[in-house]
Formats: structure tokens, C-alpha cells, sequence
């Protein structure tokens, strides 16, 4: 039976699932640091169990939520922040996902007091909660990484993907296990990866290398797709050199990486409903 300690239990193996994949493209893994000086393994790992306490409150909170907002949810979802940066000596492992796989928690808890559960309800959810918040963008004085890529290049970036209920991690879920038939779990999360490499403006990326990032992601990401490099040992290796090239680039793709983990969310959660 699922409830609010088994479904912390899986958000927080979707943390680690993600971080301990090898090789990814300038991301933090069991047995690299990519692109980063300023956290490793050990540092996702504490993140990831810290969180347990914060998935396990997301669910508890939508079990008795109306289902209109998520106001309380927040004020945990900085608290959290503060415990993550705590026990990572600052670093930012986990910062995007406490906001978007805490929601995906909250969401799934409100939808499963209901008849007919589906991810699809999670996700309208999520949109739902999320109603107008790119509004937040339109201020005068930019601050975050998120206002400034508005204010410079457009993007609306996660803000736009809260909006959508993060619906791509449900095209994820299809890439997965489509991708799973053909060759092991390992190498199909890593070829979901790329898939998101694909599909999204990762504000990581354009943070670190602008634009010409964002096209060097595009790229590198139909390259591994089109040549289905993830489904065989000789083309993980051709992976291994992206993620050489990404760290001479100091890039790293977080926030494809934290739909890789809502993804991973997602298939945990359909293999422990009855």
C-alpha cells in the first residue's frame, strides 16, 4: 500500500538513480565530478537523504490539501533548501527538484485520494497548481539565473515547464521504456537523458555557455540519438568523450537531469501501484 513514507522512499532512490548513472554529459556522478568544482557523489547523496523527510511532508501535505495551491508547501520547500545547503557545505545539488518532484509528491497525493488515478491527472495537477507563474519573471530588477535568462534571451525555463505540469517527464517515461527493450536499464536512462538534452532550454546550460551552449546541447544530444549511442557499450564510450568535451566546456545539463529524475519518479511509482 502506498503512503507517504513509501513514496519518500521512491522520490528520494529517483535522486539517487540519477546520480549515480555513468557516463552523463558534465553532471556528477558515482565516479566523476563533471563540470563541477563545487560538489560531488557524496555531497547528491546527503542531499538525497535529507530530502526524505521533505517528500514524505509533500505527500502528507496533499493528503489534506484542497488541492488550490501550495503555499505551505513552499515554506517547506525553503526550509529544505536551507537542510540540503547544510549538510552539502552550500552546494546546490538538489535546488530545482525540491521545487518540481516536491510538486510532482504533492500533486500525486491529492490525485490519489480520487477514483482513476493516472500520471496524466498528477501532471494537470501540477499545471493547475502552477497557474500564471511566469508572471514572477516580469520584475524590473533581475536577480535569479531564471529572471536574468528572461530578461536577456526570453526563456521562461522551469517557471514555463511548471506551467506545462512538467509534462515532458511523461515522454520520458515512453522514451524509457521503449528504450529498456532494447538494451539495459542503465544505458536507457542515459539515452532519456539525451532525450531530454533534446527537448529542452536547459537554463544550466545557457548560464554557463549562453546560446552557443544551448546549440553545442542540441547537437551533441542528436548526434547520441540519432545514432542510438546509448544502447551499446561502443557507443557509451562515444558518450564518455561528449562528457570530456562538456567539461573542457564547464557545461553541465542540471535541469535535464532533474527531468531524468521525475521520469525515474514516475516508473518507480508505476511499479509499486496495484
Amino acid at each position: 500500500m502506498l503512503n507517504s513514507d513509501k513514496i519518500a522512499r521512491l522520490a528520494s532512490y529517483a535522486l539517487i538513480y540519477e546520480v549515480s548513472l555513468s557516463p552523463k554529459p558534465g553532471l556528477v556522478s558515482l565516479i566523476d565530478v563533471g563540470a563541477h568544482d563545487d560538489m560531488d557523489y557524496m555531497d547528491f547523496l546527503k542531499s538525497s537523504l535529507v530530502l526524505y523527510d521533505y517528500f514524505k511532508i509533500s505527500y502528507e501535505l496533499g493528503e489534506k490539501s484542497k488541492g488550490e495551491d501550495f503555499l505551505e508547501l513552499r515554506e517547506y520547500g525553503k526550509l529544505y533548501e536551507d537542510k540540503m545547503k547544510a549538510v552539502t557545505g552550500g552546494a546546490n545539488t538538489h535546488k530545482g527538484i525540491i521545487f518540481s518532484l516536491g510538486l510532482m509528491v504533492y500533486a500525486s497525493a491529492i490525485e490519489m485520494r480520487k477514483e482513476n488515478f493516472s500520471f496524466e491527472k498528477v501532471i494537470d495537477r501540477v499545471a493547475y497548481l502552477n497557474r500564471g507563474i511566469s508572471n514572477e519573471l516580469k520584475i524590473e530588477k533581475a536577480e535569479t539565473h531564471g529572471e536574468k535568462n528572461y530578461k536577456k534571451y526570453g526563456l521562461k525555463g522551469i517557471r514555463e515547464e511548471a506551467e506545462g505540469g512538467f509534462k515532458k517527464a511523461l515522454m520520458g517515461l515512453a522514451f524509457l521504456k521503449e528504450a529498456e527493450k532494447k538494451t539495459n536499464f542503465d544505458y536507457a536512462l542515459t539515452g532519456t537523458l539525451f532525450y531530454f538534452m533534446s527537448l529542452i532550454e536547459d537554463s544550466n546550460i545557457i548560464k554557463r555557455g549562453g546560446l552557443e551552449g544551448l546549440e553545442f546541447l542540441k547537437e551533441t544530444s542528436s548526434r547520441v540519438l540519432e545514432n542510438k549511442l546509448y544502447e551499446n557499450e561502443a557507443g557509451m564510450k562515444e558518450i564518455q568523450k561528449i562528457n570530456e568535451e562538456y567539461k573542457r566546456r564547464n557545461l553541465s545539463p542540471g535541469g535535464c537531469a532533474d527531468f531524468l529524475i521525475l521520469t525515474l519518479y514516475f516508473y518507480l511509482l508505476e511499479g509499486n501501484i496495484d
